[in-house]
């Protein structure tokens, strides 16, 4: 009974852990994330990438937009310079495979800004998004050099079959974990066995 009580303890750890993670945002082995802001990594510096639904909520959001309808995006260079440094921006839907520099995006895009220098620091858009989904968030800037390199991000727009996935696995695990409890908590002695007439 002690070890299914610590089943059970640790898969609810595990779903509240997930919901934290869920709150805070973040996507990727490319991106982290603060709070309700992600970050694009180039290397060990960063641009910080928030969302706004202004007509909406005073909220922030990172991996998670809420619905569609008017968003504003701001980035913040961290790095000064890369003020210098033609910055590219673009949103696509998420195709479900690997993306790289060489992929075809333009069948694929929502949004995109040219590449161009942000000698404030600071920059932001709108885009107002028509449809729920998974997206992401291309990153690209270009060197002194003319070599470009790519950081990407996750994000979902409206609520989504897939977001629900790791609550409803969570809620059968509990489910299967308490009915095992209860089953093998409820098994009374066993009754003898008739004596076998000869």
């Amino acid at each position: 009974m002690k070890k299914l009580r610590v089943v059970i303890l640790a898969a609810l750890s595990v779903i509240f852990a997930h919901s934290v993670a869920r709150a805070e945002g973040g996507a990727g082995p490319e991106a982290m994330s603060m709070g309700n802001m992600c970050m694009v990594m180039f290397g060990y510096d960063m641009i910080h990438i928030t969302a706004y639904q202004p007509g909406k909520s005073r909220s922030e959001y990172c991996e998670e937009i809420p619905s569609t309808g008017k968003t504003i995006f701001s980035f913040d260079i961290e790095n000064p310079s890369y003020r210098d440094l033609p910055i590219e921006i673009r949103f696509i839907r998420d195709p479900l495979t690997p993306v790289s520099i060489s992929t075809d995006l333009d069948s694929l895009t929502e949004f995109h800004i040219p590449p161009k220098k942000y000698s404030k620091g600071t920059f932001s858009f709108e885009h107002e998004f028509k449809s729920n989904g998974h997206y992401i968030g291309l990153v690209t800037i270009t060197r002194p050099d003319g070599k470009q390199e790519m950081s990407q991000y996750k994000f979902m727009v409206g609520e989504t079959l897939w977001a629900w996935v790791p609550q409803i696995a969570g809620a059968i695990l509990i489910a299967g974990c308490v009915f095992v409890y209860w089953k093998h908590s409820n098994t009374g002695p066993k009754k003898p066995a008739a004596p076998r007439s000869v």
